[in-house]
């Protein structure tokens, strides 16, 4: 079983923060811990919290910071805390019951073979309750760009109900953290991804607050969608442009070598032509396949190892992006008047090349979460 702590930020949430851990200690594991992070609530939030500490003897921390700081604040302060003790995993959530303590269990089963679970409102079986439409549409919205803008595949960018394993924290380096507020989340979610953590989505219903007030406001989203591009710069990541300049040098290099074996085998050689352009092909797709996985995509296939399966499919989309190349060709030819048939070959060269970079992304060195 995984030693956990679950770190929850506090400002003012003094009518939730007693029935919310009593309602965690009732659901967790005896080795899980609670650190209450609290901003100098002036409600008496901390004094609630230590109230019930001799009902969970080691069970129950306080981390007392002098004055509001803002919610990546206070998390960094609770992973650095908690980093410094042997706990596995972690768990950032609200202290308002918006995030129930019924979904832990199955998220800390799912982080057995996972690094990340994502508590998330934005797949099957997940959702809201108690939002007016126009929020929801802001919220949904604001992943959804989010996701545009990063190229991130996770459904749930903005949640903040996530739970991490101590490697998966120390794999993204916290020090590394440019956001202030809201964009936290997102940012957390992104670095690891980019890291090449292994994320799960769970479903589960967020339930907006019965008690207390909410610390979202428009200014704080608004800091959010802003500061996501910032974070696209800040993590390092190529951009779906980056990659197919890389694969276009990638083909232009397996060009060359193409030539230079024909070259050497056929007109020097003396060696029949159908036959060494067979050679030739398969040396130069051999060729093409080696690069694109150390470089073009090594973004998304981290540090996986060259596999036989992968290179059959990557000769499977080389000889689709040659029929495409051949197909467009011909067209033009039988329907355009055209000054050079070359020019034709140019343009099929250039489709072949997209269905190429295309088929490659999506299924030879498709990154998964």
């Amino acid at each position: 079983m995984l030693s956990l702590l679950i770190t929850i930020p506090t400002y003012n949430e003094a009518e939730n923060i007693e029935s919310l851990l009593k309602a965690l200690f009732d659901v967790v594991p005896l080795e899980t811990e609670i650190l209450v992070v609290d901003d100098n609530s002036p409600d008496g939030t901390t004094k609630i919290a230590e109230g019930l500490i001799p009902s969970y003897p080691g069970r129950l921390h306080i981390l007392n910071r002098p004055k509001k700081q803002g919610l990546a604040a206070a998390y960094l302060a609770a992973f650095e805390w908690g980093l410094s003790r042997p706990y596995d995993a972690f768990l950032e959530m609200d202290a308002d019951f918006s995030h129930n303590p019924k979904y832990i269990p199955k998220m800390l089963f799912e982080l057995s073979s996972h690094d990340v679970v994502v508590g998330s409102r934005n797949i099957k079986g997940g959702g809201v309750e108690g939002w007016s439409m126009l929020r929801n549409i802001v919220s949904k919205g604001g992943s959804f760009y989010s996701h545009l803008v990063l190229g991130c595949p996770i459904k749930d960018l903005t949640g903040g109900f996530n739970m991490w394993k101590k490697t998966s924290l120390e794999k993204i380096g916290l020090r590394n953290i440019i956001s202030k507020g809201y964009s936290f989340q997102i940012e957390m979610k992104y670095r690891a991804w980019n890291a090449g953590c292994s994320i799960k989505e769970i479903p589960i219903i967020f339930a907006d607050r019965e008690k207390g007030t909410s610390k979202m406001s428009k200014s704080i989203f608004l800091e959010a969608l802003i500061n996501v591009w910032r974070i696209r710069n800040c993590v390092a990541s190529d951009s779906g442009i980056d990659q197919f300049i890389k694969f276009a040098i990638t083909g232009g290099l397996g060009t060359i070598t193409n030539l230079t074996i024909f070259f050497l085998c056929a007109d020097i050689g003396g060696l029949p032509e159908i036959q060494i352009s067979v050679v030739c092909f398969l040396v130069a797709v051999t060729q093409n396949y080696i690069i694109n996985h150390k470089w073009s995509f090594k973004s998304n296939v981290g540090e996986k190892t060259l596999s036989i399966r992968k290179w059959f499919e990557f000769i499977a989309i080389s000889l689709l992006g040659l029929g495409v190349n051949i197909f467009v060709m011909k067209t033009l030819l039988l329907y355009f008047s055209l000054p050079y048939k070359v020019i034709a070959q140019a343009v099929g060269i250039a489709a072949g090349m997209i269905v190429n970079f295309i088929m490659a992304k999506l299924f030879v060195f498709r990154r998964k979460i």
